[in-house]
């Protein structure tokens, strides 16, 4: 069984005791400057019609977003796409994750990871929350196996307009009902919330 067969908040419920609230808990983060290049190649994407698929969209929209967080924070983090996350089988954490920020840099494995986030394959972002929670949780558990525990493990589900932000506090689950828009000529308050996430995941690395 892999991360994407989790498909409902009440299986990680039954099957790792994670209750889930709706709560508003993203703070009012400061906005960065404006930032217009990252998405040219979408804009002409999206002017022919052909930034519909999940592939599309994560090439052109999510993975330039964080390329663009990861040029402002050089040597502050890695972030892994498409790789395998094999954590406990017996669980059934398992499988490939679309994005995860690891808090530590220069990896080629997947090592201390505090943000995992999943692409929804349509524009419902909540068929995207239990998945994305398991990830989480797997995180989690890794990071205390491997000796680094998190106070907090973050997390996303976005069909890249618009992003749920999550956070995991041991058996816990936040959802903030609140979603973060995504514009081409706007992508600055999702860059100024993934910042601030970045930020407060390396604190505890300090």
């Amino acid at each position: 069984m892999s991360y994407s067969k989790f498909k409902k908040l009440e299986q990680l419920k039954k099957d790792f005791s994670i209750n889930h609230i709706f709560e508003a808990w993203l703070p009012k983060v400061p906005v960065f400057d404006k930032i217009t290049h990252i998405f040219e190649v979408a804009l002409q994407d999206a002017s022919q019609e052909v930034l519909t698929s999940e592939k599309a969209k994560s090439e052109s929209i999510i993975a330039p977003l964080l390329k663009e967080l990861r040029r402002q924070n050089l040597d502050r983090f890695s972030y892994f796409s498409g790789l395998a996350f094999d954590v406990d089988s017996e669980k059934n954490l398992t499988g490939f994750c679309d994005f995860i920020l690891s808090a530590q840099t220069k990896q080629v494995e997947i090592n201390a990871p505090v943000f995992c986030l999943v692409e929804t394959k349509d524009d419902r972002i909540e068929r995207g929350f239990a998945q994305c929670a398991a990830e989480m949780y797997a995180a989690q558990l890794f990071n205390e196996r491997e000796g680094n525990p998190k106070k907090q493990i973050f997390g996303c589900s976005t069909n890249a307009f618009s992003w749920c932000f999550l956070k995991l506090e041991n058996k816990t689950l936040y959802i903030d009902p609140n979603y973060v828009p995504l514009t081409f000529s706007e992508p600055h308050r999702v860059l100024a919330v993934l910042q601030w996430i970045l930020d407060e995941s390396l604190k505890e690395n300090q």
